[in-house]
């Protein structure tokens, strides 16, 4: 790999993200990724500019339209805090025909409908608990225990807490009426309690696995809460350290990496994602989540760390991902992106 020192050239980059997920996350916690990354594509010679959305829509795309970027790192999970609209970010750079960082807008709004990229993962012979969506003011019948309550379009374990797995009908009711106090759907899946494992990939390569380690309470429900995640000085986060798998596991790592990419194949992942996976008393591996846009701060969701365990620094886990932009952006998008710069000349 070429020296970091040299790899940016003073190309310029819009660094994308969104204000009131950051004006959030800055209150919350001391883990986000905009500084960190900023500070990364500086350090690799890069001209970082961030543009974060502030509900302006008409300036900020306007922003990104005329900066002449070369590039745009996508760290939009959501427009205005809303999850739901993460797609249109990517969509609005793929529109204007600027290469982008991660995951198409395609991928994102699949991802993000967990109970329809559910059955097309089934669809193609991938095992995934089964789920049922709870709609507000409307019966559910559902009768496998436990399970777990979470957003059906959401990431990051948000809405989920020691109360969201259930089980019996009792609690799951209770736990359906204070979720949908805040989101319209939810999704009521199998919860499958065993072994939880977490799966990086970055292009074309999956990186070392980790597992989440359960040192939770007795009666606790083995579980990834938000404060597992998000908050550093929680009990939560203390009990659920992560280790990489060791030298002794390697067909299990095997069978992992299969599994990764089956995934990211199905989904049409590129740029970068993670694949979470439940293993049960079986050893039947079982997907509960895809995220194509995950967290890439240094103490975060754990994919730089995977990186860190792959023999990458952060600033070369960065600058992998800003050449994965250049070579997988669409031919179409390449051909709008110039057009745009000759009608800018």
């Amino acid at each position: 790999m070429d020296s970091p020192s040299s790899r940016g050239g003073g190309r310029r980059v819009a660094l994308i993200a969104d204000a009131a997920a950051e004006t959030e996350q800055r209150l919350e916690s001391d883990l986000s990724s905009l500084g960190e990354v900023q500070d990364a594509l500086a350090g690799l010679g890069f001209e970082p500019v961030v543009l974060e959305f502030d509900g302006d829509a008409a300036s900020w795309l306007s922003a990104l339209r005329e900066g002449r970027f070369d590039v745009v790192f996508n760290l939009c999970e959501g427009l205005s805090g809303r999850g739901s609209e993460e797609p249109l970010p990517a969509a609005a750079v793929e529109l204007l025909g600027l290469p982008l960082t991660g995951a198409r807008s395609f991928t994102l709004g699949l991802c993000l409908r967990k109970d329809v990229v559910n059955a097309l993962m089934r669809s193609r012979g991938i095992n995934v608990p089964d789920w049922a969506v709870s709609r507000a003011g409307h019966p559910l019948a559902w009768r496998r225990y436990p399970a777990i309550v979470k957003p059906a379009a959401e990431d990051a374990s948000l809405g989920i807490d020691t109360g969201s797995v259930v089980h019996d009908q009792g609690e799951l009711e209770a736990a359906r009426e204070r979720g949908h106090k805040t989101w319209e759907r939810l999704l009521v899946q199998r919860f499958v309690d065993g072994r939880e494992f977490s799966l990086a990939l970055v292009g074309d390569g999956v990186l070392p696995h980790a597992e989440i380690q359960w040192r939770l309470p007795d009666g606790q429900p083995r579980v990834l809460t938000y404060a597992s995640k998000w908050d550093a000085g929680s009990a939560d986060y203390q009990a659920t350290p992560v280790r990489p798998l060791g030298a002794g596991e390697r067909r299990l790592a095997a069978r992992l990496d299969t599994l990764a990419r089956a995934v990211w194949a199905t989904v049409e992942g590129v740029g970068y994602g993670r694949v979470d996976v439940r293993m049960d008393a079986r050893g039947r591996l079982h997907v509960i989540d895809v995220n194509p846009n995950p967290d890439l701060s240094l103490t975060g969701g754990g994919l730089a760390r995977q990186a860190a365990d792959a023999g990458w620094s952060y600033p070369e886990l960065i600058v992998r991902i800003v050449d994965l932009a250049f070579a997988t952006q669409d031919p179409l998008s390449r051909r709008r992106g110039a057009r745009r710069a000759e009608v800018t000349a």
